[in-house]
């Protein structure tokens, strides 16, 4: 089942009412007719919404596109670039100072399955 965006919204607005009214959570949920379990509900979820939607921006990785082999799109390294190059098949990666081990990792895995 997907997500009812518009009932979000709905509770979104409820809630930033409710914070704006100066009430207790009890007082403005019977004044507008509501459940304080379901204002309850409604935050607690948005709390992990949000830490779900942190960690789908977090990804540790990064996106790695394969153009088809042929002369006009191999990029030759520039020593002043790169300090190093790791050739692995028919692949070559440069490397420069400073590179980040845990992505060339993972560039080598994704490397290994093709």
């Amino acid at each position: 089942m997907g997500r009812d965006l518009a009932l979000e919204k709905c509770w979104r607005d409820r809630i930033a009412e409710f914070r704006q009214s100066g009430q207790s959570v009890k007082s403005w949920c019977e004044q507008n007719g509501l459940k304080s379990s379901a204002y309850y509900y409604w935050v607690k979820r948005f709390k992990v919404l949000e830490k779900e939607e942190a960690v789908d921006n977090s990804s540790p990785f990064a996106e790695v596109i394969l153009l088809p082999e042929s002369k006009s799109n191999l990029l030759e390294i520039q020593p002043s670039k790169a300090e190093m190059s790791l050739s692995f098949g028919k692949f070559s990666i440069g490397i420069p100072n400073g590179f980040d081990p845990v992505t060339l990792a993972e560039i080598v895995k994704v490397l290994q399955k093709l």
